[in-house]
Parts: structure tokens; C-alpha cells; sequence
């Protein structure tokens, strides 16, 4: 958005829709972990505080079904954006790996070792954003299918529920560890974005952070405005 005196100009990153589907994938992930660890206190929770704690673990399972529930409306959800959707489809047609995702990872190392001198020019998403995404999808398939067998143990044999018991608490662990090591490192501590990215809350980036962090992303807006390209690409939405 160009703003008046001294506002920085801004760039929409995130739509309405987008910024919805990461509160609610946010929130019931962050149930799902806390309320999926605690059965790894119950026992001991239970002998330590009687009757109180099996009234706990009792809330417990019926939290972690709900945030299970809006865990998978909001996959399934995003799989109808992106295949329906205006924006979805710009979305996923801009977050696909490509060749230059392998040169910008190669080219990014060499300039962290101080091998090279500039940081390559990255689009919309970058390399690392791809991979966390396709990452989450790819888990969120093995907890939700897992957790389903498990939701109707009934209807499976001992041996599937013992395999798919192991899946989704491994599963899980890693989605744990990846939230609070890469992607919380991603949208707080990275110093081009501390103390907070704020796309998350606004749907903004700004011009200084567009210009650092997807430079390629923002030459081809700028030249989409200017017209100084006749097909332009439609990976980005212009600016707010």
C-alpha cells in the first residue's frame, strides 16, 4: 500500500483468505501438539493427582479431537483454494519447485560461507518457504490418516494401530521440532524480520523487506506496473 508522508510503501503477501487459513492451522496445530504430548504425562499425572488429572486428560482427548477436526477442514480447504481459487492457483503455481530453487539454496550457502557477495534474487517464495510447505502437507497427510485409524480402533487390527501409533507420535515430534526450530526462527528471530513478520496479521511486506528477501518477486512487480513487460507473470497480486 503506498502510504502518505513517511509510510513505508507496502505489498500484499498474504490475502484475507490465506491469513485465515494460517490462524486456524496456527491455533489447532498448536492444540494438537500441546494436547497429543500430555498423554506422555498421564500415568504419573494421573497416580500423582487422582481423580483431577483423569478430569484433564478427559478434556484433553476432546480438545485434541476438535483442533483434529479444524486441522483437516483447513487442509482440505486449502487443496479447494488452490485448485479453485484466483489467488489459490497463483499461490501454488508460484510455490512450485523449480530448477532456480536449487540454484538460489546453492547460491545461498556460497554466501553464507562468504563465498559470494550477494544473496541471490528470490521470488514470491523462496526455497525454504517451499520446503516447509510441501513438508507440512506431506506430514499433515501421515497425523491425519493416523489419526483416524486411531479415532476408529475399532475397525483396525492391533498391528496397523501399533505402526500407525508410532507414525503419528513421529510424525508429530518432527512437526513440533520444525515449528519451533525453523518456522518460529522464520517468522521471529530471522534478522531481516525481528521482531516479528507481521504478513501474518496485516497480509503486508514491506518495500525494504521485498527488496532483501524476494527481490526477483519485486523487480517483476515494479516492472508489471511500469509496464516495461508485455506478458506479465501473474505470480504476484501488485501492491496494496
Amino acid at each position: 500500500m503506498s502510504g502518505h508522508g513517511n509510510k513505508e510503501r507496502a505489498f500484499v503477501r498474504l490475502t484475507k483468505s490465506e491469513r485465515i487459513q494460517h490462524v486456524i492451522l496456527f491455533v489447532s496445530t498448536g492444540l494438537l501438539i500441546l494436547t497429543g504430548f500430555m498423554l506422555m504425562g498421564e500415568v504419573w499425572a494421573i497416580k500423582l493427582f487422582g481423580s483431577t488429572a483423569k478430569s484433564i486428560f478427559y478434556w484433553r482427548g476432546i480438545v485434541h479431537r476438535i483442533a483434529a477436526v479444524a486441522v483437516t477442514a483447513v487442509c482440505f480447504y486449502h487443496l479447494y483454494y488452490v485448485l479453485f481459487k484466483a489467488d489459490g492457483r497463483s499461490w501454488i503455481r508460484d510455490m512450485l519447485p523449480r530448477l532456480k530453487d536449487g540454484v538460489d539454496a546453492c547460491q545461498n550457502v556460497m554466501y553464507m560461507l562468504g563465498k559470494r557477495d550477494e544473496r541471490p534474487k528470490m521470488d514470491r517464495f523462496t526455497y525454504l518457504e517451499k520446503l516447509e510447505y510441501f513438508s507440512v502437507y506431506f506430514g499433515m497427510f501421515i497425523v491425519i490418516t493416523t489419526g483416524t485409524m486411531m479415532w476408529t480402533q475399532s475397525y483396525w487390527p492391533k498391528f496397523y494401530l501399533d505402526v500407525a501409533d508410532a507414525f503419528h507420535l513421529g510424525e508429530a515430534t518432527l512437526a513440533a521440532l520444525a515449528i519451533i526450530v525453523g518456522h518460529i526462527f522464520t517468522v521471529h528471530y530471522n534478522p531481516h524480520v525481528y521482531p516479528m513478520n507481521k504478513a501474518f496479521i496485516d497480509g503486508n511486506i514491506s518495500e525494504t523487506m521485498m527488496k532483501e528477501e524476494h527481490a526477483l518477486w519485486y523487480e517483476r512487480l515494479i516492472a508489471e506496473e511500469t509496464g516495461q513487460t508485455a506478458n506479465a507473470t501473474e505470480g504476484g497480486r501488485g501492491h496494496a
